[in-house]
């Protein structure tokens, strides 16, 4: 099977402009291309490979269907690894009764990470924020015995306060460091007028993986560069954060997902922000 075949339909203009030839340590989160995987699975991939992604972080995951982003995760996995594209995390609602189906996909795509971001709707309190932390703590013990860690992703809603308290300063302050890291997503905490450097100094280490989501003034979504997030100010702290992993990340709903995440990967090779 040649070249074309195998990239069909996505553009081979698109591959060819975008190239490159010695990968950049930054990843991209697979939701931002969802659409672009729907149509073509295997040229997507090809695409993210050849535009010089070196890991991902996968999403869309079916605990009935026990697939991700549709297809196994054997099958998502064999396709990276023959790309070089290493699965590093994968984004996942655990909760107590599907942790166990969960840990076994995880382990299938061979992942460092599973991260969760949805809480259910009684979070009208600190106390009861106290408590999604504990629930946190007694799955990332068992993930932990899996030997994969357990994370949270933050939204903007931790950011309003509570009883004149942060939920993400509660949910940072009652985890477990060894149980549960944190994935910082930038582009929420700055859309809620907070300034990431804020926590990484008051929560040094927790936070192995970023997503790099920049938005506009008005909180829209906007390729990196584009908007309001200060990324080189941000990454001055990358060792105080002990970030490890910096992944892209671009409105999943796009049409045109593959060329916002390369203009997004375009940005940070330029600034030599690459980790």
């Amino acid at each position: 099977m040649g070249f074309q075949e195998v990239l069909k339909p996505v553009s081979i203009h698109f591959i060819l402009q975008n190239m490159t030839y010695k990968k950049e340590a930054i990843g991209v989160q697979l939701w931002s291309v969802k659409n672009d995987l729907a149509t073509d699975f295997e040229g997507t991939l090809q695409a993210l490979a050849c535009k010089g992604f070196s890991y991902a972080e996968a999403a869309g995951y079916s605990p009935e269907a026990r697939t991700v982003l549709g297809v196994k995760p054997g099958l998502l996995k064999r396709r990276a690894d023959a790309l070089g594209l290493d699965l590093i995390s994968l984004h996942a609602n655990a909760a107590s009764d599907t942790i166990e189906l969960l840990l076994e996909d995880g382990a299938a795509l061979r992942i460092k990470y599973i991260i969760c971001s949805m809480f259910p709707d009684e979070r009208r309190t600190v106390d009861s924020y106290k408590e999604i932390a504990e629930t946190y703590n007694k799955l990332g013990r068992i993930a932990k015995k899996a030997g994969i860690q357990l994370g949270y992703h933050n939204h903007h809603f931790e950011f309003e306060a509570v009883n004149g308290t942060l939920p993400f300063d509660t949910l940072l302050s009652h985890t477990d460091p060894e149980l549960v890291v944190f994935e910082l997503d930038l582009g929420w905490v700055v859309q809620a007028g907070h300034d990431p450097d804020a926590f990484i100094q008051r929560y040094p280490g927790r936070f192995p993986l970023w997503h790099l989501r920049d938005v506009d003034a008005g909180g829209q979504p906007v390729n990196a560069g584009d908007g309001i997030v200060d990324f080189p100010a941000v990454f001055r702290q990358k060792e105080q954060a002990g970030m490890l992993y910096s992944i892209i990340e671009t409105p999943s709903a796009a049409q045109n997902g593959l060329e916002r995440v390369a203009a997004s990967y375009n940005y940070f090779e330029k600034k030599r922000l690459c980790v």
